[in-house]
């Protein structure tokens, strides 16, 4: 009688991102939101309020916020792209492209999101 071991997947990696980046999505984001409006509330001009371009620098200057920037970049991207992937499924579009345009683009927004960060901390603009 032969066995047949399962096959391994990657699916659960996937899962996974897409679950961290709905808590991101959920808990993280709107915090982020009300602490950016109240900043940005506190002055009608952008040069003198609490959190003006300079700050803004200055935040991507700290390599630890840095980072905590890309990973909520990152798991933003993947969990957005992860569902429309899954949604072109409910339209009837089976095709493999879908998988490689939607974790394409995630990986292309995260990467990009961190080459500009760390432009940022090497001051180049």
């Amino acid at each position: 009688m032969r066995q047949f071991l399962p096959t391994r997947s990657d699916e659960p990696m996937y899962w996974l991102m897409f679950g961290a980046g709905g808590m991101v999505a959920s808990m993280v984001l709107p915090a982020i939101t009300v602490i950016l409006i109240a900043a940005g509330l506190t002055s009608g001009d952008l040069q003198h309020g609490v959190l003006n371009l300079g700050q803004v620098a200055s935040i991507f200057s700290n390599w630890f916020l840095s980072l905590v920037v890309f990973g909520i970049v990152f798991l933003l991207s993947f969990y957005a792209l992860h569902r429309m992937h899954h949604s072109s499924h409910d339209f009837g579009i089976h095709s493999k492209l879908t998988w490689y345009i939607a974790y394409g683009s995630a990986a292309a927004i995260s990467f990009i999101s961190l080459g500009l960060q760390l432009l940022m901390y090497v001051k180049f603009f």
